[in-house]
C-alpha cells in the first residue's frame, strides 16, 4: 500500500478534530485585553397560555448518518422532545416544507420500496404526535400521486395546499380532464381555549401531476374564511418563495407564516414582515422552533418578547460597531453614529411581557447528541433497520458490481496490500475506516441502500462492491484501494505509475459532505492520515 493515504468515507472522524491542539498563544503587554460587554439582564416569563412546536423542510428524515455532529436531529429525539414541550403548555405542533420524502440521495431509483417504508414509519410517528397539520413540498410527490395518496390516507392530521389538485394515477395518462376536488386549503384546531386557524400555501410540482392555482390567492381565501368562522389564531404553513412567503404575511388577519424550502438555511429567529412574523425551523428535523404565545387572540400587534431577537439585534450591533471602529480608526470616538449605536448595545434588555394584547417568545431547540430519545420511536427504528436489512440482502442478493474493461486494474482488497506495507496496514486497521463495515452490521444496516456505499470498497465501480457483493468480504470497510484505486497491477509489480500515490479531495467529499460529515475540512484531515509508515518515514 502507498506511503499517502485519505479518501475518508462516511465514518466517524469526527473525533479527531476535538484531538487537534489549539495553536499557543504568547504574552503581549501591548495588546489591550477586550472590553466585556455587560450580560444583558434576563427576564423570567410565566407560562405561555399557548405553545406553537414548528418543523419545517423534515425532508423524510428519520435519523442522521452516524458521522455528523451537531446539531443532530432525529426522529426519535425530535418526539421525545415534543412530548416533553407539549406536556408542559397546551400545544400545537405544525410543520410546512417537503415532509415524507426527500432528495433521492444514495438510494437512487431502485430504493423505492424502502424509501416508501421509511415515509411510512415517518407518518405514523408524527400521527402519533399530533401532527395538527402540515403543507407539504414537491418531494413529497418524488414517488409519484399514488404513493402521495397512500400516506396522505395513512395519517389523520391534514395535508394543506390550497389551490392545489392532484390526478389520480390514472388521470396522469388520459389527458385533460376535469380537474378533480382540490386538496383542503385550512383547518381550524382547539388548543388551550383558542381557536387557531391553520392554512397551507405550497407550490407543489406542476404539469401531469398537479394542478396548481394561485396559493396566495387560495391563502387569501382561506384566511377571510377562517376569521369569518371565528379563528383567534391564523397561522399560514408555506413552501413558496422567499418573496411570496412575505406577501403571505401581508394579508390581512394573518398572525404568523411558517416557511419552508429553504434547503440551505439554519434555523433563522422570527422577523416581522407586513402583518405577520415569518418562522423558520431550520432543516431535517434538526431544530425545533418553540413559538410561546400569551394572550393570543387578545386586540392590538404582535409584541416580540423574545431572549432571542434580543440576542440577535446584539449580535449585528457589535458587528456594525465593529466594522464603523475600523473604518474610523482614531476618529471613532467622536462619531456620532458609533456613539448611537454604543448607546443602543448598553441599553439593550430582554423585552418585558406588556401589560394587556398579545406577545410571544420565540427560541429554536436544537436536538443535539445529549437530546433524550423516545424509546418506543427508537425501537420503531430499529425494527425498520431490520425489515429493510432483510429484504435487500435477497432482493439484491445478484446484483453484480459492472465489468473490468480489458487492459485495467481491478480491485484485489486490502489484505494484499499487507504483505508489502504491515506497518501501514496495522495502523490502517486501527481507524475508523477499517471498521467502517462494523459500524453498519452492528446496527443491521449493512445492506440499506442509502448506508452502505460508503463503509466499503468500490461501491458501484467496475469490478467493485455492491450493496450484497464485496468479494467475499475483501472490499468490506473503506480500503486502501478506495484513496489509492484498484491495485491489481501494483500488486504484480509494484511501482509509482500504477498507483494512485496522493489522493484528491474529490475522492472524499462523496462521502465526507455536509450531510454526512460536517465537520470535514480535506488539508485537515488528510494531514492527520501521514504517519510513520503511511506518508511519513517509518
Amino acid at each position: 500500500m502507498p506511503m499517502i493515504g485519505s479518501g475518508m468515507r462516511r465514518a466517524p472522524w469526527i473525533l479527531l478534530l476535538a484531538a487537534l491542539a489549539l495553536p499557543a498563544c504568547g504574552d503581549d503587554d501591548e495588546t489591550p485585553e477586550p472590553e466585556e460587554t455587560p450580560e444583558t439582564p434576563r427576564v423570567e416569563l410565566p407560562a405561555p397560555d399557548l405553545r406553537l412546536l414548528v418543523l419545517t423542510d423534515l425532508d423524510g428524515t428519520l435519523e442522521p448518518c452516524g458521522c455528523t455532529s451537531r446539531p443532530l436531529g432525529g426522529i426519535d429525539r425530535l418526539a421525545a422532545r415534543v412530548r416533553e414541550l407539549a406536556a408542559e403548555a397546551p400545544s400545537v405542533f405544525v410543520s410546512a416544507g417537503d415532509l415524507f420524502l426527500g432528495h433521492e440521495g444514495h438510494a437512487g431509483p431502485s430504493g423505492g420500496e424502502q424509501e416508501v417504508w421509511r415515509a411510512e414509519t415517518l407518518a405514523a410517528v408524527l400521527d402519533e404526535l399530533r401532527l395538527a397539520g402540515a403543507a407539504p413540498g414537491p418531494r413529497d410527490l418524488r414517488l409519484g400521486v399514488e404513493t402521495f395518496e397512500h400516506l396522505r390516507d395513512a395519517v389523520s392530521f391534514p395535508l394543506l395546499a390550497g389551490g392545489v389538485a392532484l390526478p389520480t394515477p390514472a388521470d396522469e395518462d388520459a389527458g385533460d380532464q376535469e380537474a378533480p376536488p382540490p386538496m383542503p386549503a385550512s383547518q381550524i384546531v382547539e388548543a388551550g381555549g383558542t381557536k387557531i386557524g391553520l392554512v397551507g400555501a405550497t407550490q407543489l410540482l406542476t404539469g401531469p401531476v398537479s394542478r396548481t392555482a394561485d396559493p396566495e390567492g387560495a391563502a387569501r381565501t382561506a384566511v377571510a374564511a377562517l376569521r369569518e368562522a371565528g379563528a383567534d389564531l391564523v397561522v399560514v404553513l408555506g413552501r413558496l418563495d422567499r418573496r411570496k412567503m412575505r406577501q403571505l404575511a401581508g394579508i390581512e388577519g394573518v398572525d404568523f407564516v411558517v416557511r419552508g424550502g429553504f434547503d440551505d438555511e439554519e434555523v433563522l429567529a422570527p422577523t416581522a414582515a407586513g402583518n405577520g412574523t415569518l418562522l423558520h425551523a431550520g432543516r431535517q428535523g434538526q431544530h425545533l422552533l418553540v413559538v410561546d404565545l400569551y394572550r393570543p387572540g387578545a386586540e392590538g400587534e404582535w409584541t416580540d418578547v423574545s431572549r432571542w431577537t434580543v440576542d440577535e439585534r446584539r449580535r449585528q450591533l457589535e458587528a456594525d460597531i465593529a466594522e464603523l471602529e475600523e473604518r474610523l480608526g482614531g476618529e471613532g470616538e467622536t462619531n456620532p453614529r458609533l456613539r448611537g449605536l454604543r448607546a443602543e448595545l448598553s441599553e439593550l434588555r430582554d423585552p418585558e411581557l406588556p401589560a394587556e394584547g398579545p406577545a410571544f417568545a420565540a427560541r429554536a431547540v436544537e436536538l443535539d447528541p445529549e437530546a433524550p430519545r423516545d424509546p418506543a420511536v427508537r425501537e420503531r427504528l430499529d425494527a425498520l433497520d431490520v425489515r429493510i436489512n432483510d429484504h435487500n440482502r435477497e432482493a439484491y442478493a445478484d446484483r453484480e458490481p459492472p465489468p473490468v474493461a480489458e487492459g485495467q486494474p481491478r480491485y484485489v482488497g486490502s489484505n494484499r496490500c499487507q504483505g508489502c506495507h504491515q506497518q501501514a496496514y496495522t495502523w490502517w486497521r486501527g481507524t475508523p475506516h477499517g471498521r467502517a463495515y462494523e459500524t453498519l452490521t452492528s446496527r443491521h444496516k449493512e445492506f440499506h441502500l442509502e448506508c452502505v456505499g460508503c463503509h466499503v470498497t468500490g461501491y458501484e465501480l467496475p469490478g467493485g462492491s455492491t450493496v450484497t457483493h464485496n468479494m467475499d468480504g475483501a472490499l468490506v470497510d473503506v480500503g486502501c484501494e478506495v484513496c489509492h484505486g484498484p491495485a491489481s497491477q501494483h500488486v504484480q509489480g509494484p511501482a509509482s505509475h500504477n498507483i494512485r500515490r496522493s489522493p484528491e479531495e474529490r475522492l472524499c467529499v462523496g462521502c465526507h459532505n455536509e450531510e454526512h460529515s460536517d465537520l470535514f475540512d480535506f488539508d485537515t484531515y488528510r494531514a492527520r492520515l501521514l504517519v510513520p509508515g503511511h506518508g511519513r518515514p517509518q
